[in-house]
């Protein structure tokens, strides 16, 4: 239930083929926990979006990466979600929105452990 910032690729391990962010490198890692309520609704309106938009295999309990050409695709998906569809307390979404465009312009990426 964390989004995961890579501030740089360097020095960190991989878990599998994808960029092990949940290391706890806080100079090379940013994270984001979110809150039960959030993580609840991204799994029931936003996930299988991401999942269509990115080529993600996201669902409860997964984790996937990110990387910046399909940050690209995340942030235009971001964007174009319609008027009131996030409910106004939650910034899971921003912070996401913020940390894809960072990961494209640092060319990392971004981890979504669900």
């Amino acid at each position: 239930m964390r989004l995961y910032l890579a501030k740089t690729l360097e020095g960190l391990s991989m878990y599998g083929s994808i960029y092990n962010l949940g290391s706890g490198v806080p100079d090379k890692v940013e994270d984001y926990a979110m809150e039960y309520q959030e993580y609840k609704w991204m799994l029931d309106n936003l996930i299988d979006r991401i999942n269509a938009s990115c080529d993600t295999l996201l669902d409860d309990g997964d984790v996937d990466y990110i990387g910046a050409e399909k940050c690209k695709d995340l942030v235009t998906l971001l964007e174009n979600l319609p008027d009131g569809f996030v409910p106004e307390d939650y910034k899971v979404v921003t912070v996401l929105k913020n940390f894809a465009t960072r990961a494209i312009e640092y060319n990392t990426g971004i981890a979504i452990e669900m």
